[in-house]
């Protein structure tokens, strides 16, 4: 039951590592509800869920924190961790390439799909952009559409090949035991 708990919360942080903006919502304060007057001297204050903190600093903190965890499971000395790091951001790194534009076309391209949304919009490649607009106009030809069609899927296969090779250049360094870590968290497959 616990490895089966600790798999899921570490695919659940890998999965969050994917993400180009931190998953935090800010919520509206209720008329009701007043502040503790020790609040910022909280622990909590300093979370990196902290909404005065900005996101960019958040998600670094989460960053590390997950490489920290990585590193543990990895049971790698500072030595190997130098070697395996810089290709695990580079694995990182491509996944997030290979996932940008999937869903932009989901709610307006807002995290959350609410357009109003008080957050950025996610990065969405020039291939599905176009797609996107040619869709959104009416008197694009069907030629046209299979066109932008056949650009985004060519550009998600080379960001899946980049992926790949990726993920294969940070097999070459790892021990079968530390492959199988990181397939259970998602890094590999």
């Amino acid at each position: 039951m616990k490895m089966t708990q600790l798999t899921a919360a570490t695919a659940a942080l890998a999965f969050a590592l994917l993400l180009p903006v931190p998953c935090s919502v800010a919520q509206e304060p209720t008329p009701s509800a007043t502040p503790a007057p020790a609040a910022s001297a909280t622990p909590a204050a300093n979370s990196p869920s902290d909404p005065a903190r900005p996101p960019g600093d958040r998600m670094e903190q989460f960053r590390q924190r997950m490489n920290e965890f990585l590193k543990t499971s990895l049971k790698v000395s500072d030595e190997e961790w130098a070697v395996i790091l810089p290709l695990l951001e580079k694995v990182q790194s491509k996944q997030r390439e290979a996932l940008t534009g999937r869903f932009s076309a989901l709610g307006g391209g807002r995290r959350g799909g609410q357009p109003g949304a008080n957050r950025p919009e996610r990065p969405a490649s020039p291939e599905t952009d176009a797609l996107k607009a040619a869709l959104e106009s009416e008197s694009t030809s069907p030629a046209d559409i299979k066109a932008k069609l056949e650009a985004v899927r060519a550009a998600r296969k080379k960001a899946e090949a980049e992926l790949d090779q990726a993920r294969e250049e940070l097999r070459k360094v790892l021990t079968q035991r530390q492959e199988a870590t990181l397939v259970m968290v998602g890094i590999l497959e």
